[in-house]
């Protein structure tokens, strides 16, 4: 009983930091921070500590103070293990830049070892507590439950990059009718960037904005803000987006023909990942069909001829 009961402490110990690790755990930040990101430099100072520190992982300040350096520091050695082994890339603080802002490495695997850990635990504890209604869980299934818990906040990583990407293709039609409208106008390529930038609410257009503010403070150049957007994203429209735009800043080439032509091919290209799309989907469709509906469908056809060659309706 007493094994049980300690178990099962655990056991919702390690439930309620993991609810604590998440975002709507975590505190508030305090006014003072809020309103010193209102600014430009207090923007960047702030972003510079976040990818420094990483956010708080627990709401609690002790189990912060306590808990988040063992953490950290076992995150820190897993890592190196993982690069060690070659499993690791070495691209995993751009991925949580872009993916998971104000995440750190360190805390990023601590994360994968603390859910790991919960998952590993939930099935010993169950077999204590006589939970186990297909029988006695073994090892494998332990070992399998602290696989998936470690490899849980890879896959939500893995899911928001892919949302945002998705988000900056969903965005990138619009942000070049805006260049071509701006230029149109007779703006500059600057002022149709920060204009672009200006109209737009999603993450492409925060990125634009980025970049302006960047070239506002002298910190980059608007052909060097858009390059190193275009790489750290990943996505091919946006290089041409930015050697576009450079071009016509550099050479004195009109930008509104070179944007008109780059959202054609920017939408011609959407509409053919959209067929490719809706092809793999028919083909997925299949196996639900042949694993629920075509049994079905067969046992109601044979089943009144069967009857009728066995003479069974007599």
């Amino acid at each position: 009983m007493t094994a049980a009961l300690l178990l099962s402490s655990a056991l919702g110990a390690g439930l309620w930091l993991l609810v604590m690790a998440q975002p709507l755990g975590q505190p508030r930040p305090e006014l003072v921070t809020r309103l010193r990101r209102l600014s430009a430099q207090g923007r960047i100072e702030a972003d510079e500590r976040a990818s420094a520190v990483g956010s708080p992982m627990f709401s609690s300040v002790l189990l912060e103070r306590v808990l988040r350096p063992l953490l950290d520091d076992a995150g820190e050695q897993i890592g190196r293990l993982l690069r060690r082994a070659g499993i690791e890339a070495g691209d995993l603080d751009r991925r949580l830049e872009l993916g998971w802002p104000g995440m750190s490495a360190p805390q990023f695997r601590g994360q994968q070892l603390a859910t790991g850990a919960v998952a590993f635990a939930a099935f010993p504890a169950m077999n204590l507590l006589g939970v186990h209604p297909l029988g006695v869980w073994p090892v494998w299934v332990w070992l399998g439950a602290f696989g998936a818990g470690f490899a849980a906040p890879s896959w939500q990583l893995n899911g928001r990059l892919r949302a945002r990407r998705a988000a900056v293709l969903a965005e990138l039609p619009v942000t070049l009718d805006l260049f071509v409208i701006a230029a149109s106008a007779g703006l500059s390529p600057e002022q149709a960037l920060v204009e672009a930038g200006r109209q737009l609410g999603g993450v492409l257009g925060a990125e634009l904005r980025d970049v302006a503010r960047e070239a506002g403070l002298g910190t980059a150049g608007y052909a060097e803000g858009l390059q190193a957007l275009a790489e750290r994203e990943g996505i091919a429209e946006l290089r041409s987006l930015a050697d576009a735009w450079r071009l016509s800043h550099a050479q004195g080439l009109p930008l509104a023909p070179a944007m008109l032509a780059l959202s054609e091919t920017v939408r011609d290209r959407r509409r053919a990942r959209l067929v490719e799309e809706g092809g793999k989907a028919e083909v997925r469709m299949l196996f639900p069909v042949a694993l629920f509906i075509f049994p079905v469908f067969l046992v109601v056809l044979l089943y009144p001829a069967g009857v009728a060659l066995l003479g069974l309706g007599k």
